[in-house]
């Protein structure tokens, strides 16, 4: 066997479904995701219950995680936002931040949205995140306020591909 055989054997990614019972540690990872982007603790306070991740969110939605040898690298979860999908969540660690995981991530919400038979899904981003979501082929249509007049949502609608 070769060292690159090792390597590839030595870890295992994939995507799963999330668990009810991890609903805490997506939420910490969440908080953790943010500080990539300097926010200071607390800053999201405003948000109240917008930024939890109770265990009925993960149960009732399309929650799914990515890992690697057991390790939470990232997650998205989908909801309904009258009767659009909406990405709700994608949050990579802030220490696996540009490593690729958010596009593969991406693209798995994708594949998730067409296997639920959805032509489209729409995207709340945070600003920070917005080149992102651009660089993966979504177009911004709005933007909206939030109680933070600092801090604005980038929406965007992506059209999924048959």
């Amino acid at each position: 066997m070769s060292t690159n055989d090792a390597r590839r054997i030595s870890w295992i990614r994939r995507i799963r479904r999330a668990e009810p019972a991890e609903a805490g540690e997506l939420e910490s990872l969440q908080s953790r995701s943010s500080t990539h982007w300097g926010y200071p603790p607390g800053y999201f306070d405003w948000a109240g219950e917008a930024r939890s991740i109770p265990a009925a969110y993960v149960r009732n939605n399309p929650v799914f995680v990515l890992e690697e040898d057991g390790k939470r690298l990232g997650f998205y979860a989908f909801t309904d936002e009258d009767g659009d999908l909406l990405l709700d969540k994608l949050f990579v660690d802030a220490d696996e931040i540009g490593k690729g995981h958010g596009k593969l991530l991406w693209q798995h919400a994708v594949q998730t949205a067409r296997e639920l038979g959805r032509s489209e899904l729409i995207v709340a981003s945070d600003p920070n995140a917005a080149p992102f979501y651009a660089a993966m082929g979504a177009v911004q249509y709005a933007t909206k306020p939030t109680a933070e007049p600092s801090w604005t949502l980038h929406m965007f609608r992506y059209t999924l591909s048959r």
